[in-house]
């Protein structure tokens, strides 16, 4: 049985406050609560973060109205930007992150992920964010439907996330030269790249929406994966804390385990291209040609 977790309360029973105040206004079909709070993972480090969708858009004034009906003490409303408003809301020193958006957007969201040849990031974060949180209020049978759709990871959006990480860019470079010169500032700046780039293949692989582009809260997340090689979060990591020539030749072994997993288990894709990329190394000349 899991243990309950203080602040995950705590934070569910504000959104509950907050979101009766987005709730009473009837231009709001669906209130809620995402994040870490959401996932049930809060720490004394996480804020709060609702998502609010709306029937029609909701004027400046009803987003300060909704916000402050549910106990906010500071209110800053930010103008329609990328389909979204958003507000930041104060209670003490404590802040709370808005997203709002149109119903027919995540219709919209819903559709791009199916068809968009770039994998719809900002569309795959707001799916995530869906499946992941919880429903304060509004039309569950709405949410329940938005679910269902997003439950059925497309195939075509698997394949663009195969394609795009695979080419592990930054590696088949420059990394040994760093390494062997110690140039570890520009090298660490690589291997966040690579590892980047790991995670959002073992994404596709294991047909999970990219939560974020910055992979916050990455050990989470891998836990989530069926697909992925043994021990992958302290790898990883060690990558970083090895010698730069042992950590490179560390992230390649995971690269090596990923193509391995990808052959087994996207079958039809050809990771030989990919695999070929990688071995071709930039070369070393100890003397130069005559």
């Amino acid at each position: 049985m899991t243990s309950p977790n203080p602040h995950a309360e705590a934070r569910l029973a504000l959104a509950h406050q907050l979101g009766a105040g987005y709730a009473a206004n009837t231009k709001a079909a669906v209130v809620l609560v995402s994040g870490s709070t959401g996932r049930g993972t809060a720490d004394k480090y996480s804020d709060l973060e609702l998502d609010v969708y709306w029937r029609e858009p909701p004027t400046a004034d009803e987003r300060r109205q909704a916000a402050l009906a549910g106990g906010a003490q500071a209110v800053e409303v930010y103008p329609y930007e990328e389909d979204e408003w958003a507000e930041d809301i104060r209670i003490g020193d404590f802040h709370i992150g808005t997203s709002t958006f149109l119903v027919r957007t995540m219709e919209k969201y819903l559709g791009q992920v199916t068809a968009a040849p770039d994998g719809a990031p900002l569309a795959q974060i707001r799916l995530s964010a869906l499946l992941h949180a919880r429903l304060l209020a509004g039309d569950a049978a709405l949410v329940e439907r938005w679910r269902a759709c997003a439950a059925a990871y497309p195939d075509h959006l698997a394949e663009v996330m195969l394609r795009q990480n695979l080419v592990f860019a930054g590696f088949g470079e420059a990394e040994d030269a760093l390494a062997a010169r110690d140039d570890v500032v520009l090298l660490y700046d690589t291997l966040t790249r690579v590892e980047r780039q790991v995670l959002g293949a073992l994404l596709g692989l294991n047909r999970v929406y990219l939560p974020n582009p910055g992979f916050k809260h990455a050990a989470e997340l891998i836990d989530a994966f069926t697909h992925k090689p043994a021990d992958l979060w302290a790898r990883l990591k060690a990558a970083y804390r090895l010698p730069p020539v042992e950590g490179v030749a560390a992230l390649h072994g995971v690269i090596a385990e990923v193509f391995d997993l990808v052959d087994r288990h996207a079958r039809g894709f050809d990771t030989r291209p990919y695999r070929e990329r990688l071995a071709r190394r930039r070369p070393v000349w100890d003397t130069l040609p005559a």
